[in-house]
């Protein structure tokens, strides 16, 4: 009826008026738009990685050689958010493009739920109710990293935001499809995005999906659903396979988290979000009654992500992480009572529905109702829970330029932009939070056009492992930031010797004891108002191996090459090659010799190349660059992986150049991405009704 239908259209821009004023008056407008360098967290950090994107831009991914001796650039995060970046930014400054792509999932979460509960076709004004609760997550403050949350989201969890909100509109819509029996393009597009935008959410719609089938298997459609779900998962995956497909063969390539699960049953059910919890129980108990059996579909995703949630420990992947399906769950689950409720209320006053006139005053009353209490939860409810995030929001958002210490920053970088490139070690310390974060010396190579060892990331580089020992000895406060790893204690001098395996030039010294230490082990060079600028002797950046063992690489090369780097011993280093071909090669090409001849001379370095002349023809050469595959040699041998986690070469030739190109994975990736992408556009411009449709059979869900 267009009358209910305009009363419908009105009240849901009044809801999404109070929504986004309300979130509108939270963000800091004067200093978003100023171009200024966001700070804050790992936020402060993300700007090498969106101003790299920017340096390389069109590829999407690439070699870095700014953090960790170098690493596969994007190949292990998501790179959607960051191309966003760098196609805004032909608009506006690339700083206010950041800034705006950092709160794009905010923005985005109450128009995902209401366009999920749509296409579950829940009765007005259920979606309009659920994305004005959807706020109770945004501004919930008892985590601040485990995502989709506005504190989450300043910390640096801006792409989990995105694409915590692109599951919703994706499930909406595949379940649009189910429920039609057919498949169409979006949920394969959403799903696609999803997967180049964050990993948590593709992971919760796989276990959804495996829920669905398994609730096939009862109503005895499991081959109908299946061939459906098949198609949808395979073409996503498909369309992502120029990302997804090297992400997934080459995760051997990466630090790995082993984290130990938290479960806090008050982050779970936190007291801001008690009075939703009441309402989502009762209207659970009341939407089963009622047989309201859309419930199931929310259900689904609560139990998709409570199962990793209680159940993931000593795992690569955080159980935390999974929590705000859970919460946003039951959010949904409040948003559906409180609307049974309004709905059965006013049909109740209005109990014949056979006259017009009281069927426009039925939907006046939801309408009424429905305002009302947005007003609450909008004036009432939610500043009372809010204390700490408006804040963080004017610290991020003002910039780095904004802190009072940003021109001894300025004052460091400059002086360390004047010096001979080099890589740059740093003693890290909680205290440079007053610069804007604590990470903000991982984004020197922004400001000095050269590398460190620190950045985010972490899981990119096998080096990860060896950084943060390298840390752990040369500073007092580490953050040992690989969960589950075993760390040495604090030894200065084992520290430079780490460093200059590491192929460290310069060390930043910021607290009196390690200067103290620099001084005696490095060359001083400045200080800089707080910082100590030190020399690091005798770091070259390619060397002659003194000795060799072969070692077949197998599941735990990692856990001998950790344990060989902190023996300290570097008289015999460990290659591991990956089959026997690759072993006579190494056997054939070596000859023996004693003499050492000096110095090997760095013809050339850049992002992704370095080329190197020798004298020591035939003998190994370390390059102290992490390896990964992609790497290619031209007059030599190689590369091949040598611990702790560098390329040796066999020059055979005077000049040897080491380039960076894609791997295989990479091809056969964008090869599956290009035949899925020709598919996808066959399935949008033939007819719905023509593919996938089973005649005369409807499709049988959980409802059901």
């Amino acid at each position: 009826m267009k009358k209910t239908l305009f009363i419908e259209i009105i009240v849901t821009l009044i809801i999404f008026a109070l929504i986004y004023g309300f979130l509108g008056q939270h963000i800091p407008w004067q200093y978003v738009l100023k171009n200024t360098i966001i700070s804050g967290g790992d936020t402060g950090s993300h700007n090498y990685v969106a101003w790299y994107s920017h340096e390389i831009f069109p590829k999407l991914k690439w070699w870095s050689p700014d953090w960790y001796a170098g690493f596969p650039f994007l190949y292990f995060y998501p790179p959607f958010l960051y191309y966003l970046t760098d196609i805004l930014s032909a608009l506006i400054p690339f700083n206010i493009a950041f800034k705006l792509i950092t709160l794009l999932g905010t923005f985005l979460l109450p128009l995902a739920i209401y366009l999920f509960l749509k296409l579950l076709k829940f009765e007005f004004p259920i979606p309009a109710i659920g994305s004005l609760f959807s706020l109770g997550l945004l501004f919930l403050e008892k985590f601040s990293i485990y995502g989709a949350n506005l504190p989450s989201t300043l910390a640096g969890e801006f792409s989990y935001a995105f694409c915590f909100a692109l599951f919703f509109i994706f499930f909406g819509f595949l379940y649009r499809d189910l429920k039609n029996n057919k498949v169409s393009g979006i949920p394969i597009l959403f799903l696609a995005l999803m997967a180049i935008s964050h990993p948590f959410a593709v992971i919760v719609s796989v276990l959804v999906a495996v829920l669905l089938l398994i609730s096939s298997l009862i109503t005895r459609k499991f081959k109908s659903i299946f061939s459906k779900i098949l198609i949808t998962y395979g073409l996503g995956f498909g369309l992502s396979a120029f990302w997804s497909l090297p992400f997934l063969f080459l995760l051997g390539y990466t630090s790995k988290m082993t984290w130990t699960k938290v479960i806090n049953f008050k982050e779970m059910f936190p007291p801001t979000l008690y009075p939703l919890l009441i309402i989502a129980i009762i209207g659970l108990i009341y939407g089963f009654w009622k047989r309201k059996k859309e419930i199931l579909y929310v259900l689904l995703i609560i139990i998709a992500s409570t199962i990793p949630y209680f159940l993931l420990n000593h795992s690569s992947i955080w159980n935390t992480r999974f929590l705000p399906f859970v919460i946003i769950g039951y959010i949904i689950l409040a948003a559906m009572g409180l609307g049974f409720f309004i709905n059965d209320f006013s049909n109740l006053v209005f109990r014949f529905k056979n006259s017009e006139k009281k069927l426009i005053f039925n939907y006046l009353l939801r309408s009424l109702i429905t305002i009302a209490f947005a007003s609450i939860f909008i004036f009432v409810y939610l500043p009372k829970t809010i204390t700490y995030i408006d804040f963080w929001m004017e610290w991020n958002y003002k910039g780095f330029e904004s802190k009072n210490e940003w021109s001894k920053l300025v004052a460091l970088s400059d002086y360390l932009k004047a010096l001979p490139y080099g890589r740059v070690m740093w003693e890290y310390r909680g205290d440079y939070d007053k610069f804007g974060t604590p990470r903000v010396l991982e984004n020197l190579p922004i400001w000095t056009g050269k590398p460190t060892f620190e950045g985010l990331l972490i899981e990119s580089s096998i080096s990860g492992y060896f950084h943060f020992i390298n840390q752990a000895e040369t500073t007092k406060t580490p953050t040992a930031a690989i969960a589950g790893m075993k760390y040495p204690s604090f030894n200065f001098e084992n520290g430079v010797k780490h460093m200059q395996l590491f192929g460290a030039n310069y060390f930043v010294a910021y607290t009196q004891d390690i200067k103290n230490l620099a001084d005696k082990y490095l060359i001083h060079l400045r200080d800089v108002n707080d910082f100590s600028i030190y020399e690091v002797p005798h770091s070259e950046l390619v060397t002659v191996v003194p000795d060799i063992n072969l070692i077949k690489k197998q599941k735990g090369w990692l856990d001998q090459s950790i344990e060989w780097y902190k023996a300290m011993d570097f008289s015999n280093f460990l290659v591991f090659y990956q089959n026997n071909k690759e072993k006579n090669e190494i056997d054939n090409t070596l000859k023996p010799s004693l003499l050492v001849k000096q110095p090997i001379m760095i013809k050339e370095i850049k992002k992704d190349s370095l080329t190197f002349t020798t004298e020591n023809l035939y003998q190994p050469h370390l390059v102290k660059i992490t390896y990964f595959p992609g790497w290619k040699a031209t007059g030599a041998k190689g590369p091949y992986l040598i611990s702790p986690s560098f390329m040796m070469v066999i020059p055979t030739q005077q000049e040897v150049t080491l380039k960076f190109g894609y791997n295989c994975w990479d091809k056969i990736g964008m090869g599956l991405s290009i035949i899925s992408a020709i598919t996808v556009v066959f399935l949008i411009i033939r007819k719905p009704s023509r593919f996938l449709s089973i005649p005369k059979r409807k499709f049988l869900t959980p409802q059901d």
